[in-house]
């Protein structure tokens, strides 16, 4: 059986988690077992901003959100949640994303499939669901699907045909992915910058030879934008120098 987790940002648990409960009900009709974390239910802590875990390694904060992290990256595919707060997402889903800051850097969620789901009351279902792609994007991830409701104005029943892409992206080889132009460039992007910044990403870089690949795994890409994201590469890898060390002059 097939295991994801369910990230739930919302305290009521109401619209958003009812979302989440429906797909969770199709999704074990075909063998999929969904595991449920509600973030309030969790101690995580704010960034702090020292870097510690970009530039060394590990979170100097403890609380829970290491174990959360863990339970995505063990997981098969990731259902990511969020009731929409002033056009974005929730306070308590932003403090968690800020904690996966090392995940940009060092991505550890790639080849797994994401589900995004979303409720409001009003308006900022495409922002709050744009800025969620970039998140999984920036992880590694690729995105599977969306699911999204007014809950005034929609009908709030999930179907099969909305947990279909999501199911098939689970279910099928990793090589018949085909990836966006954005998440190609951001590949690049946090190639180049793992190479010429920090020593950590790039031995973690190297360690997955991701050096000379255009993607974190083979997959089906798109000739133009195979061309387009490589020489996107090549052009902001000359741009980008390396810091000078405190055995070079500066210029």
């Amino acid at each position: 059986m097939l295991k994801v987790v369910a990230v739930n940002s919302s305290n009521r648990k109401k619209n958003t988690y009812n979302l989440i409960a429906q797909a969770k009900e199709i999704f074990k009709n075909n063998n999929i077992e969904v595991e449920i974390i509600n973030l309030f239910d969790y101690d995580i802590k704010n960034c702090i901003g020292c870097e510690h875990c970009i530039t060394k390694g590990g979170c100097i904060l403890k609380d829970n959100a290491f174990e959360i992290m863990e339970k995505m990256k063990s997981s098969d595919g990731i259902i990511l949640t969020t009731p929409v707060y002033l056009e974005n997402v929730s306070g308590k889903l932003k403090t968690f994303i800020d904690r996966t800051c090392s995940w940009f850097h060092r991505p550890e969620l790639y080849g797994k499939p994401v589900l995004l789901m979303s409720t409001t009351m009003g308006s900022g279902l495409k922002s709050t669901l744009n800025y969620l792609e970039r998140v999984v994007i920036q992880w590694g991830g690729f995105n599977a699907g969306k699911i999204s409701r007014n809950i005034r104005t929609m009908n709030n029943v999930v179907t099969e045909d909305e947990c279909a892409s999501f199911i098939k992206h689970l279910t099928m080889g990793k090589d018949k992915y085909e990836p966006s132009l954005q998440s190609l460039i951001n590949f690049q992007v946090q190639k180049v910058l793992a190479y010429k910044l920090i020593d950590l990403d790039s031995e973690y870089w190297k360690m997955k030879n991701w050096n000379n690949s255009i993607y974190y795994f083979d997959c089906k890409i798109n000739i133009f934008n195979r061309l387009i994201a490589r020489n996107f590469g090549s052009f902001l890898n000359n741009k980008v120098n390396k810091p000078h060390t405190k055995n070079q002059k500066s210029e």
